[in-house]
């Protein structure tokens, strides 16, 4: 079972103590970060502090089925197999 949130934080603290592996994309928002601190033991204060600055398709991944956490570089889809759910170009968009 896969559960996924771009909010972190507002996951209940009975089902984050439940999850035993996470796979973790950039976070910014300083309450997911702390949630991190402070639920997850196998994460060390160095992956932690690389959160924020992840790129796209990269994560850490840790938990009890890694020895270390794993710093992922995933690969792209084709394009013709991506959601559409990429940048919003700001720039093309206002010059409308």
């Amino acid at each position: 079972m896969t559960l996924c949130s771009q909010l972190p934080a507002d996951i209940s603290a009975t089902v984050m103590s439940q999850i035993l592996n996470f796979i973790i994309h950039q976070l910014v928002n300083d309450r997911d970060l702390l949630l991190l601190e402070n639920a997850i033991s196998t994460l060390d204060s160095l992956s932690r502090s690389m959160i924020p600055n992840l790129s796209k398709g990269c994560a850490v991944i840790t938990g009890t089925s890694f020895d270390i956490p794993v710093i992922v570089q995933f690969k792209q889809l084709p394009k013709e197999h991506r959601p559409d759910s990429g940048d919003v170009n700001l720039k093309e968009l206002w010059s409308k």
